[in-house]
């Protein structure tokens, strides 16, 4: 397996402690929230102090609400317009050739749809749109970025939807600088140097998607208007899910489904596969769902931050012991990504 020099880096940084062992005797009947004002205290301290509550709900529940994370409300209510733009204002054929069955990367518009399409082991019942980061976006790493490395984003005409790519990209910014805040309080979690995730999130592998679940009213959590269960495959994800609508629903140890309602001034953050693999399972990917029974519609918008594509992630020698032998053989991101994608909507052949 080839060594990056990021790894090489890392490992310099890297301290020996052993994390401890998780709480797993009790189950969650909701999901914590916890403020994360502490995120950028120059006093260690409360930086511990957070990721401490971080670690314990990474490890229980897989999910919680942060309030307090610095995007401002007028971000939220911009990137939800240009959702609404998106979904209603063009047509199905101005959507259609976008269309992510026609991209290597998974990235594009995917239509409502009933039926399974070939090779895939997912239904898409609900309608979306996928952006991947691209070097202009990126306001700490960018102009150190090539370009060339963007991802093969497929985007509306200026035309069709003036002033949608840069509102996309201005909101993609700010989650990309929340998101190597959030990296930096796991890392102390897990008992890391907060600088442990760093060269290997400067080209990172991450998605913005726009959701539009219509108003459909379900009466089967798998036919009308849902996600089906599943978890997610990158580091962690940021969602900001609008409305009264209680459509998220979080599977907990004894099998009950717990709603998470939007809770106004909050992102929900969950754990994704990929840490999930860093950790050894400590940190827990936890499988989840959206129904839309409210009979209004609802907007979803995801961000899903991963490690650069060529990143071997690795189980954390601090995450193994003799009671939790490794799980998880190391893989590159961007292989994970793609298997995990591959497997969900089925191979692009371009």
């Amino acid at each position: 397996m080839t060594t990056t020099a990021a790894q090489i880096e890392i490992g310099s940084i890297m301290e020996a402690r052993k994390v401890r062992e998780p709480d797993t005797t009790t189950t969650f009947q909701e999901l914590p929230i916890i403020d994360i004002t502490d995120i950028d205290n120059p006093d260690l301290s409360k930086r511990e102090a957070l990721a401490s509550k971080i670690y314990d709900a990474c490890t229980r529940v897989g999910f919680f609400y942060i309030k307090n994370h610095g995007i401002a409300s007028s971000s939220l209510e911009k990137i939800t317009g240009e959702a609404g733009r998106f979904f209603k204002d063009l047509s199905l054929e101005q959507k259609t050739r976008l269309s992510r069955s026609r991209n290597e990367q998974h990235l594009g518009y995917s239509p409502f749809e009933k039926e399974k399409q070939p090779g895939a082991n997912r239904i898409h019942l609900f309608e979306s749109i996928l952006f991947g980061r691209e070097a202009a976006f990126d306001r700490e790493f960018g102009a150190k970025v090539d370009p060339q490395q963007d991802a093969a984003n497929q985007w509306p005409k200026e035309d069709e939807l003036p002033g949608f790519k840069a509102a996309v990209g201005q909101y993609f910014g700010e989650l990309l600088a929340l998101s190597r805040k959030l990296t930096r309080i796991f890392a102390l979690s897990l008992k890391l140097d907060e600088r442990f995730f760093e060269n290997m999130i400067d080209r990172p592998w991450s998605m913005l998607s726009m959701n539009y679940y219509a108003d459909r009213v379900a009466e089967k959590p798998d036919v009308h208007s849902a996600i089906q269960a599943h978890t997610d495959h990158e580091l962690f994800t940021i969602l900001y899910q609008t409305g009264g609508a209680i459509a998220l629903e979080v599977v907990n140890a004894d099998g009950v489904w717990v709603p998470a309602p939007p809770i106004e001034g909050t992102f929900v953050v969950n754990i994704g596969d990929a840490l999930s693999i860093w950790t050894n399972n400590i940190f827990v990917s936890t499988l989840h769902r959206a129904v839309n029974r409210s009979g209004t519609e609802r907007f979803s918008i995801p961000f899903f931050f991963g490690a650069n594509f060529d990143i071997v992630m690795e189980t954390l020698p601090s995450c193994i012991t003799e009671t939790r032998p490794q799980k998880y053989k190391g893989i590159t991101a961007g292989e994970h990504y793609l298997q995990k994608m591959n497997h969900s909507y089925g191979t692009v052949t371009v």
